[in-house]
């Protein structure tokens, strides 16, 4: 493992710090900003949509950024988004009005998308497929340590100096992100378009783009990913509120049951990664969705504070299995020129997953069936998607044999 670590590029390291730092700083504004808002004498609609501008600029802006990303180079679209989060997070400090709190939060959705994109694609153009595992593992790790450590200093820095204090520290550690990205060497990626196809008419060059996205092995991943998302919010959205109103976990006991998935997320993550690398990526995503069946049907069945720790473990584990796997496949079956496209339309289409499963399936079931129901559907999910991906299993194969010579 130190070897196979040794063995990967700079560069994948200095992403993982600034991935890290700049999970760091988001996750350190979330939990603050609904109450900051209110503070300020926002309405719960306000509020709402301050929430809901941030999935908006995800949800548009991570195709057509990854389609850039592929013309420009993915070190420039990381940079600029990493700046932009710098902007906006800072002047979150200096808002009191709403319509403009709400453009910033929608620049940070947009400022998220293009890193995310940029910094996937970067990871799989850089490394080759025998460490390409590993190399997503080890910034996966770098931002479930973000995800646990955000929080914890945002709620520190808002108790010991004031509300607006995150904001200016979020944004100073987006500027350090942004002089690091600068660091990172240019890649060198094969134009998308050939001289010939620089002429092509932008109706062209977009049905072209579009029967990239939308073959066989792009889509079938498009709707693996939907699925997955779809879960995850869910099981996010419902299991605080059942294990509240059925154990009477209170909310440090909650945290404390996300904080141990968090951890065993960031421990395990390389490891993963590089079983990814060794025994094929289907069967290491396989892995995690099965972890993640397990840890949703646990809870529903809430056998007791023992084995509901376990679940969360386990379901933190399984989520890097999922992620790790599932990036290192698409730069498996993508080549350089349309990778970012691909990547862009996949991560788009899945948060349309996290809005339906957060917004639609838990209200609806809460409200229809009972406070376990939606726990239900999300191993039942969970399940339909880990056999939809075994059954995509050899068309994605022979899809890697022909990308990889």
């Amino acid at each position: 493992m130190i070897e196979s670590l040794r063995r990967l590029h700079w560069s994948i390291y200095s992403l993982a710090l600034a991935s890290g730092v700049i999970m760091t700083g988001f996750m350190m504004l979330l939990p603050l900003l609904p109450g900051y808002a209110q503070q300020l004498g926002f309405s719960e609609y306000d509020v709402g949509l301050l929430v809901a501008a941030f999935f908006i600029g995800r949800v548009l802006f991570q195709f057509p950024l990854g389609v850039l990303s592929d013309r420009v180079g993915r070190r420039g679209i990381m940079s600029a988004s990493l700046l932009l989060f710098t902007i906006t997070t800072a002047a979150y400090a200096l808002t009191t009005e709403s319509m403009l709190m709400m453009a910033l939060r929608l620049g940070q959705g947009i400022a998220s998308s293009g890193f995310a994109v940029g910094s996937q694609a970067y990871i799989n153009d850089r490394t080759p497929i025998e460490f390409r595992g590993l190399a997503n593992g080890v910034v996966s790790s770098a931002i479930n340590i973000g995800v646990i450590a955000g929080p914890v200093l945002g709620g520190t820095l808002s108790q010991v100096y004031d509300m607006q204090a995150p904001f200016w520290v979020g944004g100073a550690l987006g500027g350090l992100c942004f002089l690091i990205s600068l660091a990172i060497p240019r890649e060198r990626i094969k134009k998308l378009t050939s001289a010939r196809g620089n002429y092509m008419s932008i109706t062209a060059q977009l049905r072209q783009m579009l029967s990239k996205v939308l073959c066989l092995p792009s889509f079938s991943l498009s709707i693996i990913h939907l699925l997955v998302m779809m879960a995850l919010a869910i099981f996010l959205t419902s299991a605080p509120i059942l294990t509240a109103e059925i154990l009477g976990w209170s909310g440090k006991e909650i945290a404390f049951a996300f904080a141990i998935g968090g951890a065993a997320a960031t421990i395990s993550s390389p490891f993963l990664g590089r079983l990814s690398d060794r025994i094929g990526r289907i069967w290491v995503i396989a892995i995690g969705l099965a972890a993640l069946s397990f840890q949703g049907l646990i809870v529903f069945l809430h056998p007791g504070a023992p084995l509901m720790i376990v679940a969360f473990a386990l379901g933190g584990a399984g989520t890097p299995a999922y992620f790790n796997g599932f990036y290192s496949l698409i730069g498996d079956v993508t080549t350089p020129g349309e990778r970012g496209a691909i990547t862009g339309f996949i991560g788009s289409f899945g948060e349309w997953g996290s809005i339906i499963g957060s917004s639609l399936i838990v209200p609806f079931a809460w409200r229809s069936i009972s406070i376990r129901a939606p726990m239900a559907i999300d191993v039942m999910i969970s399940m339909l998607t880990l056999l939809l991906a075994v059954s995509v299993r050899g068309k994605l194969q022979r899809r890697i044999g022909e990308q990889q010579p």
